[in-house]
C-alpha cells in the first residue's frame, strides 16, 4: 500500500501519438486479462494468435528461484490496463480488489475507478462508485464492503454501492471487524531510515472508528501505525509510545495496554516502533517494526541506522527477535500465513518487493515473484479467514521505452 511508484518520463500526449495499431480497442480480451482459468490454455492461444507488439512479456509470470524458496506464490489475476492498490477478503472467501483502469493496455494514463471480486478462479468487474482511484478496501462480509478514495468512501450492501462518510483523509491502514465496526489509520508518518529526516523523530497518526453511525476519533494508549483482528473479534493496534514499541487491544468497550518485554538494547538513545500487526485464527499475534538510532547528520538532515524488530506472542508469552532482513525499512507489511507462521513484505529496491517467511521458527527470504514487466511491488496484502491463503495486490512497471508501461494484478500465496 505504501511502496513507491515511479512516474515514467513520457507524457500522455506523446504516448498517445506513439500507439501502435495493435493497441486499438480490438485487442483480444485473453491478451489483456489473465487469471488462473485463462492461463490453462495460454500456450495454445499464443500459437494461434500472435501477441500485439504493445503486449510484450509473459502474461503468466512464474516465481523466480529466490521467490520459490520463500514460498509458493502464483498469479491469480493480471491485466495490463489495471493498477490494483487495495484488497480485502471476506469471511466467505471472496476477494475484493480496487484501483484504477485505463481504457487500453498501452494507452495514455486516463483512469477510471476499478473494483474486482473473485475467488481465484473467476473474476468479475463490479460497477464502481464515483470515487477517484480507490486505494483501500475493508470487508467483514460479502454484504458489508467499504471502499475508500482520497477524501470519500462508498459502502456495498450485497447489491449496490451507496455513498458513505469518509474517515477524514485517505486511510493508510483499514480493518473491518464487523458491520458497523470499521477502523482506519490516517496521516501516519514513517521513519525515513535510508534517506534521513529533518529534525528529531516524532511519531504521529490518527485512528478513526466507524461505530455504525459516524466516524469518531479513537484514543488508544499509543500512536497506532498498524491494526488487525479477526471478523467479529478483538482489534489489535501496534505502534509506539514515548519512543518505544507498543501494542494495545480493544475488547469492544475499552483499550488496554499489552505488557511487553524490553526492546533489545542495540544503541544508546535508540528509538523503536511497530508498524504492522497480524492476527491468525488460532489467536497467534505478531508485530513488526524497527529499532533505530541517529548515525549521522548533514546540515538539517538526520540519518538513522537500525534493525528490523519482530514481536511475537506464542503460548501467551511475548518475545522480541531481530530478523536478519531487512536491515531497516520503516514501511514493513506483515500477514499471518494461516499455518502458524507469518509473511513479511519489504522493499528490495525502488522497483521490487522482497518477502520473508517465518515457518517452524525459522525465517527464509526471497524476492516476490515478478510480473511480466519486471518491476513488481506489493501494494496490499490480506489473509483469507480460516485458510492458509494470502492474497496480494500487485503493481507492475517497466523501464522499457516501448509499451505497455504498466500493469497490475493479484497474486496468491499458499
Amino acid at each position: 500500500m505504501h511502496m513507491r511508484t515511479r512516474i515514467l518520463g513520457v507524457t500522455a500526449a506523446l504516448a498517445a501519438m506513439a500507439l501502435p495499431a495493435a493497441c486499438a480497442s480490438t485487442t483480444p480480451r485473453d491478451l489483456e486479462t489473465w487469471n488462473e482459468t485463462d492461463t490453462a490454455n495460454a500456450t495454445a492461444a499464443a500459437r494461434e494468435r500472435p501477441s500485439p507488439s504493445c503486449l510484450t512479456g509473459s502474461p503468466t509470470p512464474e516465481p523466480d528461484e529466490e521467490g520459490g524458496r520463500a514460498g509458493a506464490w502464483r498469479v491469480a489475476y493480471y491485466d495490463y490496463r489495471d493498477r490494483v492498490r487495495g484488497l480485502a477478503v471476506t469471511r466467505e472467501g471472496t476477494v475484493w480488489a480496487a484501483g484504477a483502469r485505463v481504457p487500453e493496455p498501452c494507452g495514455p494514463e486516463t483512469k477510471a475507478p476499478l473494483v474486482l471480486r473473485g475467488d481465484g478462479g473467476r473474476w468479475r468487474e463490479v460497477p464502481a462508485p464515483p470515487l477517484t482511484e480507490p486505494r483501500a478496501v475493508a470487508a467483514s462480509s460479502d454484504r458489508d464492503v467499504w471502499l475508500f478514495g482520497e477524501n470519500a468512501a462508498a459502502r456495498w450492501n450485497g447489491r449496490r454501492w451507496t455513498a458513505a462518510p469518509g474517515p477524514g483523509a485517505e486511510p493508510q491502514r483499514v480493518h473491518a471487524a464487523a458491520s458497523g465496526d470499521v477502523w482506519a489509520i490516517l496521516n501516519a508518518n514513517f521513519l525515513d531510515g535510508a534517506g534521513g529526516a529533518e529534525g528529531a523523530w516524532a511519531s504521529r497518526a490518527e485512528l478513526r472508528h466507524w461505530d455504525g453511525a459516524a466516524w469518531r476519533t479513537a484514543r488508544p494508549p499509543l500512536v497506532a501505525k498498524g491494526l488487525d483482528g479477526l471478523p467479529g473479534g478483538e482489534v489489535w493496534v501496534a505502534g509506539s509510545s514515548r519512543g518505544r514499541a507498543a501494542v494495545a487491544r480493544w475488547n469492544g468497550w475499552s483499550w488496554s495496554t499489552v505488557p511487553l518485554p524490553a526492546v533489545p538494547a542495540l544503541h544508546r538513545g535508540q528509538l523503536s516502533e511497530l508498524v504492522d500487526v497480524a492476527v491468525d485464527g488460532s489467536g497467534r499475534v505478531a508485530a513488526v517494526g524497527w529499532v533505530a538510532w541517529v548515525c549521522g547528520t548533514e546540515e538539517e538532515d538526520v540519518t538513522y541506522c537500525g534493525s528490523t524488530l519482530f514481536l511475537r506472542r506464542e503460548n501467551g508469552r511475548w518475545s522480541y527477535s531481530l530478523p536478519s532482513e531487512p536491515e531497516l525499512d520503516p514501511q514493513l507489511r506483515l500477514e499471518a500465513d494461516g499455518k502458524g507462521g507469518f509473511w513479511l513484505f519489504y522493499a528490495k529496491n525502488e522497483w521490487n518487493t522482497s518477502i520473508g517467511h517465518l515457518s517452524g521458527g525459522k525465517w527464509t527470504y526471497g524476492t516476490f515473484p515478478a510480473g511480466p514487466l519486471g518491476h513488481t511491488r506489493v501494494a496490499a496484502v490480506a489473509g483469507e479467514p480460516g485458510t492458509a491463503r494470502v492474497w496480494a495486490a500487485v503493481v507492475d512497471d517497466t523501464e522499457r521505452e516501448e509499451p505497455p508501461y504498466r500493469g497490475g494484478g493479484i497474486w496468491l500465496g499458499e
